[in-house]
């Protein structure tokens, strides 16, 4: 794509020797490029010359073919082959290992042939002709594109191609009868004949029935074809977002891809659909997964979000053409900012430091867990950058990039939720103390489960039957993460347990206990009573001491519990838990490096291997970002700043 683009550009300066004004600079940049195939694009121009009645098809040919030129397609023969192929192995619909190997090796064998070709070189009149005469019809025939003008006719109905390198076929007319639902007899009511969304949702309800569909990826040749993605059994969110936009715009239904070049608050990229409405705001969702109007991460920051349009992104253009590539998930010039139709944003302009010194392009990054990534780009002016619409409530760097390598071009910034620009700068001249319970931050799925949280307490007793038994402690009804509890009573047992609440099942995935001199951590024998495993691999009572924070093990009232034989008796001062979680808690005997940023680089602080389900860091330098990592555990770990003795995510 690099190189055709560059090649794209280099004719401009032959284009303007061109003597025919008829049409705009970019169709004659098209025909230049198109070589022998000329003829076929200036067929379709003249076909719709010949008749004042065609003045905006002819604009709709202009739009097409102005915009060709960075397009390319797999061939179409070649392609279909390899779909037909790929959609026998999906028949059986295998999510194994197995299978995702013998997608790839498949793809494998269609590799070296399957090279995109130029669509202004491959196209032909008859093809072209057809589309538009057919998205004309559509335009016109279907109620729910009613609402569109002629632009928006461009984006969502024009276009012979859903996505770059999808074949040119007449996809439109293949698809537009499988899976209709009940869209065709909307038109008997007032409220739905023109609804959009709903016509969506009853489109995408009968094709969801028949999908097999496991969250894996495979490396392969795309699938941009409706056949093999109807009945692909393992993918990602792309996959299904492209599916959602072949399904719609066979149907005349006006949707959209979306993406996120990156989480600002996780990792990943992630796409969707989204449905231009009537009357209302347009409604994301995923398709397949959701319907529109559900639910659709309404909670989640977005630092950047892009939607795929036929026509390039100018900005995009000019920074590759300057700089040769684009960067992280930005390298793809369809991609248009819409940002600010999904949530509050910003503008911010930026003086960058030294580092920048020669370089035409700043981007402006998120943190993905690992590394800094690129979620949008601009022009360097005198030293400063200005990025429009930023997402709000989200921590950025600025950064350049020479001879392809990332480099920080100023301090990271938040963009808080009143839009006010905070700089975060490492304070060397005043240190804190911290306290710490997480490497990442704790998201809803954990309180989602916070009806197998309930209470529950300690007991002790000097026999194993706990005949007698003392309760020592209670845990907070409503503290659903890792913490302590202090015994009170200095009396010694040796034998101690976890016991349910009458309100309910109480999960809990580690126990520890601290002997009272010392504060040591102290080990004892499992034991429990006799009682039906629900679970034997997550319902053991061994869980609790395992050292494994995703095993957890339930207690119910006094007839599910779980104690621990010391040996001998023991003053307990203090009880730690983790409760059922996501495995992010700080977990004894593990071993942890905590970070802060400072000057372009994150810089090692100190290391620690944890004793209880907190670690304590003195002299931090404060006022900083700061990352606590465990390389043995994962890979969730997240950036924040420390105020008012809390861990603050981003």
């Amino acid at each position: 794509m690099r190189n055709f683009v560059i090649l794209a550009f280099s004719l401009l300066s032959l284009l303007m020797s061109v003597s025919c004004a008829r049409y705009d600079r970019d169709v004659r940049m098209a025909l230049q490029c198109a070589g022998e195939n000329r003829g076929e694009l200036e067929k379709v121009l003249e076909h719709y010359s010949q008749d004042k009645a065609d003045a905006q098809k002819l604009e709709a040919a202009m739009y097409l073919i102005g915009n060709m030129t960075y397009h390319r397609s797999y061939p179409a023969a070649l392609y279909g082959r390899y779909c037909r192929e790929v959609d026998s192995l999906f028949l059986c619909r295998d999510t194994s290992d197995a299978a995702v190997r013998k997608l790839e090796d498949i793809s494998g064998r269609y590799v070296p042939d399957m090279i995109p070709v130029p669509d202004v070189r491959a196209v032909t009149a008859d093809y072209l002709i057809w589309n538009i005469d057919y998205s004309f019809r559509q335009w016109e025939t279907s109620p729910f594109l009613q609402h569109l003008d002629f632009s928006q006719f461009c984006e969502y109905v024009l276009p012979y191609k859903c996505v770059d390198y999808q074949p040119m076929s007449r996809w439109k007319e293949e698809y537009s009868g499988i899976g209709r639902g009940e869209m065709d007899a909307f038109r008997q009511f007032s409220e739905l004949r023109h609804n959009a969304g709903k016509a969506v949702e009853t489109s995408q309800s009968e094709i969801r029935d028949s999908l097999w569909f496991a969250w894996r990826s495979a490396d392969c040749i795309p699938l941009l074809d409706f056949v093999p993605l109807c009945h692909l059994p393992f993918g990602t969110c792309i996959e299904y977002s492209v599916l959602g936009l072949l399904n719609s715009r066979s149907k005349g239904l006006p949707v959209s891809m979306d993406m996120i070049p990156s989480w600002p608050d996780r990792n990943g990229i992630h796409h969707w659909n989204n449905v231009l409405t009537e009357m209302r705001r347009n409604i994301d969702f995923v398709p397949f997964e959701n319907n529109p109007w559900d639910s659709h991460y309404a909670d989640k920051p977005l630092a950047k979000v892009y939607r795929y349009r036929f026509n390039p992104n100018k900005d995009f253009l000019e920074a590759l053409r300057k700089e040769g590539r684009l960067y992280g998930n930005l390298n793809n010039i369809f991609l248009h900012d819409v940002t600010g139709e999904y949530c509050k944003t910003a503008d911010v302009m930026l003086e960058l430091g030294p580092a920048s010194k020669g370089a035409s392009y700043a981007y402006v990054c998120v943190f993905d867990n690992y590394v800094w990534t690129p979620v949008a780009l601009s022009r360097i002016r005198r030293g400063k950058v200005n990025f429009r619409d930023l997402g709000v409530g989200v921590v950025y760097l600025p950064v350049v990039y020479m001879d392809g390598v990332q480099v920080p071009a100023g301090n990271p910034f938040l963009l808080d939720t009143r839009r006010r620009k905070v700089d975060i700068d490492i304070d060397h001249r005043h240190s804190i103390d911290m306290k710490l319970y997480r490497k990442y931050p704790a998201f809803s799925h954990i309180y989602h489960v916070r009806d197998n949280l309930h209470g529950g307490r300690i007991e002790a007793a000097d026999n194993p039957a706990f005949k007698d038994a003392r309760t020592m402690a209670e845990f907070p009804y409503d503290h659903f993460l890792a913490n302590e509890v202090e015994i009170p009573d200095t009396t010694a047992f040796r034998f101690w347990r976890l016991v349910g609440t009458d309100a309910g099942p109480s999960d809990f995935a580690e126990l520890y206990f601290y002997g009272r001199n010392g504060g040591k951590r102290v080990s004892g024998k499992i034991m429990s009573p006799d009682f039906p495993m629900q679970n034997p691999l997550y319902d053991n009572p061994s869980n609790l001491c395992d050292g494994d924070a995703l095993t957890n093990f339930r207690t119910e009232g006094v007839m599910r519990w779980a104690g621990f034989d010391f040996g001998k008796p023991l003053s307990i001062g203090e009880v730690s838990y983790i409760r059922r979680g996501d495995g992010s808690d700080i977990c004894p005997g593990c071993h942890y490096e905590f970070y802060y940023w400072d000057s372009g680089k994150w810089r090692l602080h100190g290391m620690q291997t944890a004793e209880n389900v907190y670690l304590e860091f003195h002299d931090v330098p404060s006022g900083g970002l700061y990352l606590l990592k465990c390389p043995a555990n994962g890979a969730r770990q997240r950036i924040f700043i420390y105020e008012n003795g809390e861990q603050v995510w981003y």
